[in-house]
């Protein structure tokens, strides 16, 4: 017996086939097609499950190799950042003494430096030009008081404030450092007074007018008081009668020179 069939699958579980027999017999066979469906899965799932487990395996022995490859690779980083930090602490320990030395020599720099600036302010102030020539207004002044001398005659290296505070209370003040000369020339009426140069209140030099020119029927004399002294910056020069009133004659007669000679 032959049999021939042919099926349109519409249903999965079961369908009908013609069958005919070598004589052309019609014959029908009813096949239960359940089983079959699970079988195809069952033929299915073994192999697409091992598949799926060695991708999965195989996936995750990449990942360990990408893990244990990272974790050497930072290894290796920080080993060498260990190596260079080791490096520079010892360059720090061989040379910290030698950096001590450099900090030191820097300083000891400054330090001349400053010492330049000051013996050059120094010299500057050496060759700077100080002169003062003044001269009194007739006046009377009392014993131990400051003359004033307010007419001024030649004026180098004073400040206008300097040179204002002289006129107003006849002190000169030392703004340049260095050697001075001093004179004082004084014309009076005044018989047996004695005068003085100060230097910060202390006495310097002494001028005496006597009274010989009275005596013979004159009535003004002069006389002087010529002194060198070393001026410090903020050091005071004034001129000051001592034991009288005094009488100081004007018109140029009575004058004050101060100058610096080095």
């Amino acid at each position: 017996m032959w049999i021939n069939y042919s099926c349109k699958c519409q249903d999965l579980e079961t369908f009908v086939a013609p069958i005919v027999d070598n004589k052309g017999a019609p014959l029908v066979a009813i096949v239960n097609t359940t089983n079959i469906s699970s079988h195809i899965v069952r033929s299915i799932e073994m192999p697409l499950r091992e598949i799926i487990n060695s991708t999965i395996e195989c996936r995750i022995n990449e990942k360990l190799k990408e893990d244990i490859v990272s974790s050497k690779v930072l290894g290796n980083v920080n080993n060498k950042f260990d190596a260079l930090q080791q490096k520079m602490d010892e360059y720090i320990g061989d040379n910290g003494n030698q950096l001590t030395e450099v900090n030191r020599e820097i300083a000891t720099l400054r330090k001349d430096m400053e010492k330049l600036k000051n013996l050059a302010k120094t010299v500057n102030d050496m060759n700077s030009r100080v002169a003062l020539s003044a001269c009194a207004v007739g006046h009377t002044i009392r014993p131990r008081s400051t003359i004033k001398f307010s007419s001024i005659k030649t004026i180098e290296g004073i400040t206008n404030r300097h040179l204002t505070t002289f006129k107003s209370s006849g002190v000169f003040v030392c703004e340049v450092p260095g050697l001075y000369h001093i004179s004082v020339v004084l014309m009076s009426t005044t018989n047996n007074v004695h005068f003085k140069i100060f230097k910060n209140n202390i006495e310097l030099m002494n001028g005496y007018i006597n009274n010989y020119y009275t005596e013979h029927g004159n009535y003004h004399q002069s006389n002087a008081a010529i002194v060198v002294t070393e001026l410090q910056k903020g050091d005071n020069i004034d001129i000051k009668p001592n034991n009288k009133n005094m009488n100081v004659f004007g018109f140029n007669y009575s004058c004050l020179t101060i100058v610096k000679m080095k």
